[in-house]
């Protein structure tokens, strides 16, 4: 992982800011930062304190023999907190005479509060300065995602024998994210949404012990993640024989999925991107139930910038993977979303989802 680039490119952004550390705690951006491999998980503590001379990983002695493995030959000084993590690192800063320190604005506020309190100079919250660096992927980002990417393809390849009329929500859940597991996931890259009949109609139904009968939609949100990467895909099938208004709902939610992918290009603001997909949809009278973006981008997280719906004003940069996932969602009836990820270039995108896309009917 190139973490002496990282790390240069966030410090001419404190440069430039005229600010002396970054005090880095939200997972993936430390993940990103460091680029150590075995050290994060949910209930990681740590923390990275970034100057123009020092880079610090401070954890505890739960992480500190996988910490300190990650960091040999890294330009990265691991330190092991003794009692009170952001106590100890305000208390080294100001020893050294530190002034200012620019904590991430994304943090829990209750966190914020304590650094600064704790630390006693000047406070000033750095909005999007990793995540900014996470938007553009490098080639070893992008070869992880395309692997979690085709570990996705090949768990909804392998679903697809596993479904029937009658099957519960919660048993398409467990063997989807059991079968990544088994192939290499790292857990997952979030909690699946499985979502049969009415309850495809809510875009985060989750997952429930509701069994999807025949003459329904059965919407499936899932993504593996490897490396640290994450992936993110949803198909929606029709169990039994598809009707008419199944076939007509599916068909306008595919061409606005199509009509996203072959129209998005670096240097596009994410709402124009966005309007592709919607303005197709309102044509055919659907527009209205299409609430939310069309995509997001992803990456270690599977929710990051770039933005890709009504509000996303900033241009989509090369190298960034985004999701296309239009969707319309009918109350009492059912909804579908057809999601796929692509990595963004400057001339158009390249398409990191390949699971099939035509409506399939399960007998």
């Amino acid at each position: 992982m190139m973490a002496d680039q990282r790390l240069a490119a966030l410090r001419r952004r404190l440069a430039g800011e005229d600010a002396e550390v970054a005090l880095v705690t939200t997972p993936a951006n430390m993940r990103y930062l460091t680029g150590f491999e075995g050290v994060f998980d949910e209930g990681v503590n740590a923390a990275c304190v970034v100057s123009a001379e020092v880079a610090r990983f401070y954890t505890d002695s739960r992480y500190e023999v996988a910490a300190r493995e990650a960091a040999t030959g890294t330009p990265w000084a691991v330190h092991i907190q003794k009692d009170s993590m952001y106590v100890e690192i305000c208390a080294q800063l100001m020893s050294e005479g530190v002034g200012t320190l620019a904590i991430e604005s994304s943090v829990p506020y209750g966190r914020f509060k304590f650094i600064s309190e704790q630390f006693q100079g000047r406070v000033l919250a750095s909005e999007h300065w990793v995540e900014g660096l996470r938007q553009v992927k490098e080639a070893v980002e992008i070869e992880a995602i395309e692997a979690a990417a085709g570990l996705t393809d090949r768990a909804f390849d392998h679903i697809l024998a596993f479904l029937r009329p009658g099957i519960r929500e919660v048993d398409v859940a467990i063997e989807l994210e059991s079968f990544m597991r088994r192939n290499g996931s790292e857990g997952v890259a979030f909690d699946s949404i499985v979502a049969g009949g009415p309850n495809s109609a809510r875009p985060h139904a989750g997952v429930s012990r509701r069994e999807v009968s025949a003459g329904e939609f059965l919407m499936m949100d899932f993504g593996a993640r490897v490396a640290g990467y994450c992936a993110d895909m949803t198909r929606t099938v029709v169990m039994g024989v598809a009707s008419d208004r199944h076939r007509t709902v599916y068909e306008a939610v595919l061409a606005a999925n199509e009509a996203g992918i072959a129209g998005a290009k670096a240097g596009m603001a994410g709402c124009d991107i966005d309007a592709i997909a919607r303005d197709l949809l309102g044509r055919a009278g659907l527009a209205e139930s299409f609430g939310h973006g069309l995509g997001h981008g992803l990456g270690l997280a599977v929710h990051e910038l770039p933005g890709v719906g009504r509000l996303s004003r900033e241009p989509v940069r090369s190298g960034s993977v985004i999701t296309i996932e239009p969707g319309v969602y009918l109350p009492g009836f059912g909804g579908v979303r057809i999601e796929d990820l692509v990595l963004v270039e400057d001339g158009g995108v390249r398409l990191l989802s390949h699971a099939p896309k035509e409506l399939i009917e399960i007998q």
